[in-house]
């Protein structure tokens, strides 16, 4: 009689504990915690990656012309180049050619020091880089 009593006082509260709701939006916010958390990681490393980009485009572009205007010798726009476009965090290494009328300037800096999560930086690699051609206008 006893050890009936006692299995019918588990059921019942193995019942009770399998139909309550106490604690469910416990379980869905740890759920949810790590994939927001790594959404928003994954977010904020591809925008600084972008970011990064567009500054050495920017500076590419901007070496190019004067480059292509006679205002900078490609030694001196070398150095300019990398200077602007480098950062506290990386770095930038700068390439100023001039070949058959035409100006180029490629900027390449590390995607590790960019992206200081890492989430994304296995996606665009080691490097970034930003390439701009503009043509030598006449004397």
């Amino acid at each position: 009689m006893r050890v009936k009593l006692v299995l019918t006082d588990i059921r019942r509260k193995v019942r009770r504990f399998v139909q309550a709701e106490n604690g469910t939006a416990t379980v869905e916010f740890v759920f949810m915690v790590p994939l927001f958390t790594t959404l928003v990681l994954l977010v904020t490393d591809a925008s600084l990656l972008f970011l990064r980009h567009s500054t050495l485009m920017n500076v590419s572009r901007d070496t190019a012309r004067v480059v292509s205007l006679h205002a900078m010798t490609p030694a001196e726009a070398q150095v300019y180049a990398a200077a602007a476009a480098s950062t506290m965090k990386s770095a930038a290494t700068a390439q100023v050619t001039i070949a058959n009328g035409f100006v180029t300037v490629i900027l390449s800096s590390d995607a590790a020091s960019s992206a200081p999560f890492g989430i994304i930086s296995y996606a665009v690699g080691d490097t970034i880089s930003a390439v701009a051609i503009s043509t030598m206008e006449p004397i």
